[in-house]
């Protein structure tokens, strides 16, 4: 037992002047056979060994053991079901024992539960009378039972009333009739010396609570039960609970034999339950399917999105996919074979720039038979090393039945010979640890040799959001090394079933993708839990370049969002089995990188590539810098100086002031590291014929010929329609100058033909004011798919509640119209990447 003031509750003193409360805590520990020996018997649901059995000549399917030594029962026994629950209070008050009968609890529910139970006190000679009477907290301690789990307390031992970590959870309860009357009848807690029940209040304690300060608890049992992987998700309390042992003991446990049967489709419809309730099943002959409990790391409230590119070999007179089915009739099948090599060899490349500009990992899983081919093993490995790709196995080539026909010993035969060429191919990283069967052709036998070949990652035919791990069901040593993990390929997400299937235009696949993404995020930042989604594309389907330019826009538009971590299958593996968030280690710049005549972009993998920048309503967003510029929104003289244009509407120019020191901040930053800048200024022409007659009102203000200190308000050329000295674009015309006739920046302007040319997606927006120019160009970025990145402090309003609603409206609804940031995030962001350059 330990307190928070450190002292040995025996040497405290009372002290009349201390009133603070003093709080000692129970240990918590893991229910396990050997550590319950002291309080009672610990019940699993895989009570396999019986040493004495009686059997019971006509039930042959019952197999009953001996008594359980010194465990019985009164005359009165009684089985009450509770239902348990958490509770706030972790206060222990009350305490109590049955010195005429044993207790039993049995959990039944998807949470694990705790008992406070202390060891019998009435037998012990060490103890004096009075000692006896109350629980040795020395000896007490607080006890996680898995769900699915229980306990049977021997006579005498000390326990408080279970307490569910999670949701409710059933128990079933024995105790005699006698006590629960009595309980019963009770209007209000208290001290209890009845039949065999005793029960004791904590505070009652002259020995422990001398002074009436000190208060046993137990610790918040939650976090203990996170880090020991028994959090109730979708998978059984024993067999998390015996996982959780095996990693921390090393234990193993008896476990089912090998199955020898499959669950047919027809057998699992007619057995079919409510997902929550499925643990384990058949999968595949001599495996076990496990849902994946606990797992992402620091990104367990994270969508984790797997790229998985096809790359395939076809044998030359074999049919194949088809772009133009009633062309695959006869051979040579000549427009469907172009169009399948014509992905391998521009798709692919198109592909690797599409997620290397992005710093998007992949997974490619390459036909075997593609090692013959210098030309695409050339991009592959440039991928791989450049982009830091996963290589994969798909099998030798797409163009037979796969492994349906073969025998067990041919499919072995097939599966080590495809991961030995490519590991030859690839000999820096070794033999391929994922794997994709061709032709969805799975056998019985298919995960138990993949297993026993080293492969660590099967991309699995279902569809689902949630990884799963494939054990031998033989041995369950086997959990002592790397299961074989199971991601959900899903035909939601497969652009054959998309595109080939259903029909989906480019820009409806596209679509289709971001939605499953986007819902998928939504639900793990809800639940806390991690989801798991693979984008199977093929380079000659998605690859494809309108496919590819949507896809990008995409990509462009997921950026923004807050929890999305895309990964390789690898290092979703990786996660799962050691427990890590899955990061890659980044490539170290200063290596030469080997000379390539594929165009393939530099490494994504390197820091400089990305601006991280802290932004509303998400956490820290990473810009890709060769795809951002600045634009600064009509920081002009009529707007912001005493005479001009907002003066004579009645402003208050000086309240834009603002802006313009944090502005030239940004200005700076950008200019030293050499991305582009955009100024905008609203002005007419001299003639006014781009005035509409709304603008121009009665016409005594735009465009007038009272001549000021700035010349005609509003017109290009003159002194009021110029940048401020501070924001002057540069003299070398390198800084592109937008005129703009109306409010917003692309509104009779060529600035999205600007945008386009130099491959720009996202704008940092500075500008006055907040609410009129700087929120219309904001809107028109937007529906253009142009993501904007608004600085509050370089941004103003004449209006105080303006500037800040219209901040508000920018970023709300998880950034309906764009993000929002301020100078020194972007500053810092621009300054660490450019650090990362000089090393």
């Amino acid at each position: 037992m330990r307190g928070t003031n450190n002292n040995d509750p025996k040497s405290e003193t009372k002290n009349d002047k201390l009133t603070e409360m003093i709080d000692d805590y129970v240990e918590l520990v893991l229910a396990t056979k050997e550590n319950t020996q002291g309080v009672g018997w610990f019940i699993t649901d895989n009570e396999s060994a019986i040493e004495e059995e009686c059997s019971i000549p006509f039930y042959s399917t019952v197999k009953e053991g001996a008594n359980f030594p010194d465990a019985d029962w009164k005359d009165q026994p009684v089985v009450r079901q509770a239902k348990i629950s958490w509770r706030d209070d972790t206060s222990i008050s009350w305490m109590e024992r049955h010195m005429e009968m044993t207790q039993g609890f049995l959990l039944v529910g998807n949470a694990p539960g705790l008992m406070v139970l202390g060891e019998p006190t009435h037998d012990r000679d060490d103890l004096n009378e009075d000692e006896k009477r109350w629980p040795d907290w020395t000896r007490t301690k607080g006890y996680i039972i898995p769900p699915g789990c229980g306990i049977i307390i021997k006579k005498g031992t000390w326990h408080d009333f279970p307490v569910s970590v999670g949701p409710d959870v059933t128990a079933f309860i024995i105790n005699t009739k006698e006590v629960v009357d009595a309980l019963t009848s009770m209007k209000s807690p208290g001290p209890m010396n009845f039949g065999d029940c005793y029960k004791v209040r904590i505070a009652d304690s002259a020995r422990y609570n001398s002074d009436g300060r000190r208060k046993i608890r137990f610790p918040d049992p939650r976090p203990f039960v996170k880090s020991h992987r028994l959090v109730a998700r979708r998978q059984s309390g024993w067999a998390t609970w015996r996982k959780s042992l095996l990693r921390s003991t090393g234990r193993t446990f008896p476990m089912e034999d090998g199955f020898t049967e499959d669950i047919t489709a027809e057998d699992e419809g007619k057995n079919e339950v409510p997902r929550e309730t499925v643990t384990t099943f058949k999968y595949g002959r001599g495996m076990m399917r496990v849902e994946v409990e606990q797992w992402g790391g620091h990104h367990a409230n994270y969508v984790w999105v797997v790229p998985i590119i096809n790359v395939e070999s076809f044998a030359p007179d074999a049919f194949g996919p088809s772009v133009q089915p009633h062309l695959n009739k006869t051979q040579p099948e000549l427009a469907n074979r172009g169009w399948r090599d014509y992905g391998n060899k521009r798709g692919l490349q198109r592909l690797g720039r599409l997620f290397g500009d992005r710093g998007i990992p992949c997974t490619a899983v390459v036909s075997s038979d593609l090692v013959e081919n210098d030309e695409v093993m050339g991009i592959l490995h440039r991928l791989e090393k450049e982009h830091k790709w996963e290589i994969g196995a798909h099998g030798a080539n797409n163009s037979n039945a796969g492994h349906v026909d073969l025998s067990q010993e041919e499919e072995a035969e097939s599966i080590s010979k495809c991961l030995e060429r490519l590991g030859d191919a690839f000999k820096g990283i070794g033999r391929p640890k994922t794997w994709l069967t061709p032709g969805f052709s799975v056998t019985n036998s298919t995960p138990k040799l993949l297993f026993n070949a080293g492969v660590q990652t099967l991309l699995d035919f279902v569809d689902d959001d949630v990884p799963f791990e494939l054990l031998k069901s033989d041995s369950i040593e086997s959990m002592s090394k790397s299961p074989l993990v199971c991601l959900p390929y899903s035909m939601e997400t497969n652009d054959f079933s998309l595109v080939l299937t259903r029909n989906l235009s480019p820009r409806e696949y596209a679509a289709a993708l971001e939605s499953h993404i986007l819902q998928l995020a939504r639900e793990s930042r809800e639940s806390g839990c991690p989801s798991v989604v693979c984008l199977g594309m093929h380079t000659f389907v998605a690859g494809t370049p309108a496919s590819v330019h949507e896809l990008d826009k995409v990509l462009g538009r997921l950026e923004s969002q807050g929890n999305i971590k895309w990964a390789t299958a690898r290092e979703v593996t990786e996660c799962i089995i050691k427990g890590d968030d899955g990061e890659t280690e980044e490539e170290d710049p200063s290596q030469e990188q080997p000379s390539s005549d594929v165009a393939v972009p530099s490494s994504p993998n390197q820091a400089s590539n990305k601006i991280c920048v802290q932004v509303k309503p998400s956490a820290t967003l990473r810009i890709n810098r060769d795809r951002v510029a600045l634009i600064l929104i009509d920081f002009q003289n009529d707007f912001l100086c005493h005479g001009g244009f907002g003066e004579k509407l009645g402003n208050d120019p000086s309240k834009l002031q603002r802006a313009v020191l944090p502005t030239q901040n940004v200005l700076r930053a950008f200019r030293d590291a050499g991305l582009p800048v955009l100024h905008t200024r609203e002005g007419h022409r001299p003639n006014l014929s781009d005035v509409t007659s709304l603008k121009a009102g009665n016409g005594t203000i735009i465009g007038s010929t009272k001549q000021g200190k700035f010349g005609r308000c509003m017109v290009r050329g003159q002194v009021g329609n110029d940048i401020v000295e501070e924001l002057t674009p540069l003299s070398d015309g390198s800084e592109t100058v937008i005129d703009k006739p109306g409010k917003g920046a692309f509104y009779q302007t060529d600035l999205e033909l600007v945008l386009r040319n130099g491959n720009v997606d996202t704008l940092v927006v500075c500008g006055v004011t907040t609410e009129i120019c700087v929120h219309t160009t904001v809107r028109e970025a937007n529906d253009r798919g142009i993501q904007c990145i608004v600085l509050e402090d370089c941004t103003a309003s004449y209006f105080d509640e303006f500037h800040r609603v219209g901040i508000e409206m920018i970023c709300a609804q998880g950034g309906i119209l764009g993000k929002v940031s301020d100078s020194k995030s972007v500053i810092r962001g621009l300054e660490e990447a450019s650090d990362f350059d000089s090393i």
